[in-house]
């Protein structure tokens, strides 16, 4: 190939050590490629091999790993994204988030598949990866700027990941900008900021190849068309966005309303994406090379700005019983501009509303009233006052002023925008997400409301959500978006043409067998072109299963065990209708274990480890 063409894969990392300025390289061997991918595989397998178990999260042991993945600048559909992974401050386990912008198809067009940065500057810097290699700046007259400021200054450059003034003043949930998408759970950007690293910026000039070109080239042309047809990626999400979500959770009772203390949000007709669409939409936007393109912009208070997603709606909006969609837009361009976790910041503020109406806390925040809201926001991201307390989260509050069975959190991360007594499998899942209350290792609730699965009870749900929780980090370790799932699975043989009652008796009753015959060969089909050997859907789904196993590994070394596979009092003792079972959370996790070959206490086994050639020490 011309010097100007680079393999799908380059199998070279950059190692970048900010406290001694060193930067080097990491080969990844065609073994780990294969067993983990790339992207948040790869990610987490490179933190097994280079941090040190029980490390302070904003100490500078600890280690940042953004990494591409094997579709990133390719015509694979919904490939344009990258992974941040780390030990999380707002958690203290580790951690991992994905995210759209330009930067994963910048940083691949370099020659390196990801950076590792270890290490902390004496001051404020930047790193600038091109196809040279990569060099550390000075950028002590940036700090202070927020994400947008910053990336329109130095757009020049290249495409950026920075972070605003709440990452560089630790914020806990602080976030990670890409353009105007967020890296934003798990904090993140606070350990960009403790290391005095505003952003890393990449250049790159190098065109992907496939190492098949004609298999890829059939394989792409087949799931695009998928993407295309499918209702979902090919109507809603364009014509919506994820606010179309609103009208679907929030008549189901599953949209978080009032600290998630109530069922339904009377209002929330005026915070849905069609109402957004109708008074406020401008045009799509999206991750690049995307052909859906979900994300929306907005003429808000005369000003176009970013739309906000379903969880800003559902987290800012109904969460504080607020309707006005005006100032939940304002809210989250200022949450962009600072750096901020909107779903962390939104429970944070209902924690505080309702621990305020018990008398626990003192606040001036009030459900209902958006007085006082714009100015707790810029408090949390400059650590002022109450909004000092805040920016650590809602369990470090509930350990200091009580409310733990209210603290809507598991594992110290704020819970996504499902409640879960409306979506029993998504509450298994929210237990026993890696990261905490996760809404994206495994979107169970997807198949819940209307659709496969019943809301209530056990039936199929431990078996769903082990399957779309190793489904989904292998789609992060290709860095394929989640929302490929909906064609990739639906637009198959068996799904269109199983009359829905059959497919509903053998997903409740015989899920063993459905998860195992499911279709995933628009996946395996376009690795295959892209590597340029056979890899299997045996080898895709086993990929993302080492990875979550590993993860899991990684976090029990941290302290964590069954007793936090767990979901928060208020869920698991409150029946919020008549005639709504609690959850069963126990029953589901007895029969999850066994599936995942864990022991009793939530540790995987040595021979789940050796079954999956994971590293037992």
């Amino acid at each position: 190939m011309k010097d100007n063409t680079i393999s799908a894969v380059s199998n070279k990392v950059l190692d970048v050590d900010l406290t001694t300025g060193n930067i080097g390289e990491i080969e990844i061997s065609d073994e780990d490629r294969r067993r983990y991918i790339g992207g948040k595989g790869l990610a987490i397998k490179l933190l097994f091999d280079h941090i040190k178990p029980k490390i302070d999260p904003l100490s500078e042991e600890n280690i940042i790993v953004m990494m591409s993945g094997p579709t990133s600048g390719t015509a694979a559909p919904a490939g344009g994204r990258f992974v941040v992974c780390g030990k999380s401050p707002l958690t203290g386990i580790f951690a991992s988030s994905i995210v759209g912008g330009s930067f994963g198809l910048s940083l691949k067009r370099t020659g390196f598949d990801g950076i590792l940065i270890r290490g902390k500057a004496k001051a404020p810097v930047t790193i600038v990866v091109n196809d040279k290699g990569a060099k550390i700046e000075d950028a002590k007259k940036f700090w202070g700027m927020d994400t947008y400021e910053f990336q329109e200054k130095r757009k020049k450059d290249g495409d950026w990941v920075t972070i605003g003034p709440a990452g560089e003043n630790l914020v806990n949930f602080a976030a990670i900008a890409s353009g105007n998408r967020f890296a934003g759970r798990c904090g993140l950007g606070a350990v960009f900021g403790s290391k005095n690293l505003k952003g890393v910026v990449a250049k790159g000039t190098k065109k992907v190849w496939a190492k098949n070109p004609e298999a890829f080239k059939k394989a792409v042309n087949i799931a695009r068309k998928k993407v295309k047809s499918h209702y979902m990626t090919g109507e809603n999400l364009p014509e919506l966005g994820t606010p179309g979500n609103v009208m679907v959770y929030g008549s189901n009772g599953i949209m978080p309303v009032r600290n998630f203390s109530k069922t339904n949000f009377e209002e929330k007709e005026k915070i849905s994406g069609e109402y957004i669409k109708d008074n406020h939409f401008v045009k799509n936007h999206g991750c690049v090379g995307c052909p859906i393109q979900c994300g929306r912009m907005g003429k808000y208070g005369g000003k176009e700005i970013v739309s906000p997603e379903y969880e800003t709606l559902a987290l800012m909006g109904s969460n504080l019983m607020i309707d006005n969609v005006e100032d939940i837009a304002r809210w989250n361009d200022l949450l962009n501009r600072l750096g901020l976790d909107t779903i962390t910041t939104g429970s944070v503020i209902g924690f505080v509303m309702e621990m305020t109406e018990k008398g626990l806390m003192k606040s001036g925040l009030t459900f209902g009233h958006s007085e006082g809201i714009d100015q707790i926001i810029e408090d949390i991201a400059y650590r002022r006052e109450l909004g000092d307390e805040m920016a650590d989260g809602v369990k470090a509050l509930s350990d200091k002023y009580g409310g733990g069975e209210i603290a809507i959190q598991v594992k110290g991360l704020e819970m996504a925008a499902y409640d879960p007594r409306g979506c029993t499998g998504q509450g298994l899942g929210f237990a026993t997400a890696n990261r905490g209350a996760c809404h994206l290792s495994g979107s169970t609730h997807a198949i819940e409301v209307g659709s496969y699965l019943e809301q209530h009870g056990v039936k199929g749900k431990a078996e769903f959500v082990k399957f779309l929780q190793d489904l989904t980090d292998a789609v992060n370790s290709s860095i394929f978006c989640i929302q490929t799932e909906f064609p990739f699975l639906e637009e198959n043989f068996a799904y269109k043409n199983t009359p829905l009652p059959i497919m509903q008796l053998v997903m409740r009753y015989l899920p063993g067998i459905a998860t195992a015959t499911t279709d995933l060969s628009d996946y395996a089909n376009i690795l295959s072109g892209l590597f340029g050997e056979k890899f299997t859907t045996k080898d895709f789904v086993q990929a993302g299963e080492r990875t979550f196993n590993l993860e899991r590994l990684m976090n029990c070394r941290e302290g964590i065990s069954k007793d936090d596979d767990t979901l928060p009092d208020r869920l698991l003792k409150e029946v919020r209708e008549d005639g709504w079972p609690k959850i069963e959370l126990e029953k589901m996790l007895v029969k999850y274990y066994k599936l995942r070959g864990w022991s009793d206490e939530g540790w995987p086994t040595l021979k789940t480890l050796k079954k999956l050639a994971i590293p037992a020490d």
